[in-house]
């Protein structure tokens, strides 16, 4: 294994639109959704794990979930564990990690990766990211990791390919986030968009200068911050400071989208962004009618294409339902249309105003 690579994995989202199941309290990437015996950051982390010196992998997650991870990764070294005290999107969070190992190894080499993707082929993986490890460490670029679109999705974000810059590597022309389907049928036909995994590849030090380079805000904090690492201050006091005055914003618009540095590599491993009922419905194994069952027991009549996620020790049993996810968390149950987000999305926002932050 090479010491120079390093792996950052992002565990502070929340999963809303997985809910019930994936709450506030335990957000999806902390929940064995597959039934495969591993939590979605415990698989990630495995993943990498395999390839990257496990003294190189850190996990970036929010603070009032740090007691989750040290169940689940009780592996992790304390300094490895970067928590954040507020939600502020990615730039921030990979701006942290970044100054964090850079003061550990200045020719640091970084793979970010979301923590809640299922990946069908990880020796792929494996030989994708080794290579991007190549490119970023002879190219002063920032790689985004992408791959075929096999379907207009519109719950994806797509990059769009200009110039070859190297085997399978091409410059990035642009960034578009969930299309509307007339438009996501336009990019996969015409063969020049990728869909946007969230896996990208750089050097500490080249994301670093590139963050300063278009934010003064940025590099003012970035200045005191590595100053007072070096000088021994608490990371918590500063990760504080640094963070409330964060701008929230994600890295494609907020760093990839303002800079020409900037490449795609097109990515043959197996790739699934596990977020909406919908997704997870399509990689697990189907019943008869096409239906789903996790967790529990379920018969069904004249029922078909539905998904249901029981506690253990459960039976569900289904007469007449077509397309419907069927989900009971213990506390919360949801019966609602299988591939309407918009309902997911409307249901959890008037949780929260009628019933308050419990049910969440």
């Amino acid at each position: 294994m090479n010491n120079n690579h390093y792996c950052v994995i992002l565990a502070g989202g929340i999963g809303t639109r997985l809910w019930p199941s994936s709450s506030r309290r335990c957000p999806k990437q902390f929940l064995d959704l597959l039934g495969t015996g591993e939590t979605l950051l415990q698989a990630t982390y495995r993943r990498y794990a395999s390839f990257i010196s496990p003294e190189n992998i850190i996990v970036l997650v929010n603070e009032m979930h740090r007691d989750i991870v040290r169940q689940q990764l009780p592996q992790l070294p304390d300094w490895n564990l970067l928590l954040e005290p507020m939600r502020r999107n990615t730039v921030p969070s990979v701006t942290w990690a970044a100054i964090n190992i850079r003061q550990r190894n200045r020719d640091a080499l970084l793979i970010i990766s979301p923590s809640d993707q299922l990946i069908t082929n990880e020796a792929a993986l494996q030989d994708n990211v080794l290579k991007a490890f190549d490119y970023i460490e002879s190219n002063q670029r920032l790689l985004a990791l992408g791959i075929r679109p096999s379907r207009p999705d519109t719950t994806y974000g797509y990059i769009q390919m200009a110039d070859t810059a190297d085997d399978d590597i091409h410059k990035v022309k642009s960034f578009i986030e969930k299309p509307e389907a007339e438009f996501a049928k336009i990019f996969m036909e015409s063969h020049e968009f990728l869909w946007n995994t969230g896996i990208f590849a750089w050097s500490a030090d080249t994301f670093l200068n590139t963050v300063m380079q278009i934010s003064s805000e940025f590099q003012e904090v970035m200045h005191e911050v590595e100053v007072r690492l070096m000088e021994g201050q608490n990371h918590s006091e500063l990760i504080n400071n640094a963070f409330a005055i964060s701008p929230n914003i994600p890295l494609e618009t907020g760093v990839l989208e303002k800079v020409d540095n900037v490449d795609v590599m097109l990515c043959h491993f197996g790739w699934t962004d596990l977020g909406t009922w919908d997704k997870l419905y399509d990689v697990m194994p189907k019943q008869d009618g096409n239906n789903v069952t996790i967790g529990a027991k379920a018969m069904y009549y004249d029922t078909t294409d539905c998904i249901v996620k029981l506690p253990e020790g459960k039976l569900a049993v289904l007469q007449g339902l077509h397309d419907y996810n069927v989900i009971d968390s213990g506390s919360i149950l949801l019966v609602c249309r299988r591939n309407n987000q918009s309902a997911i999305r409307m249901i959890v926002n008037d949780v929260q105003m009628n019933m308050g932050e419990e049910f969440l």
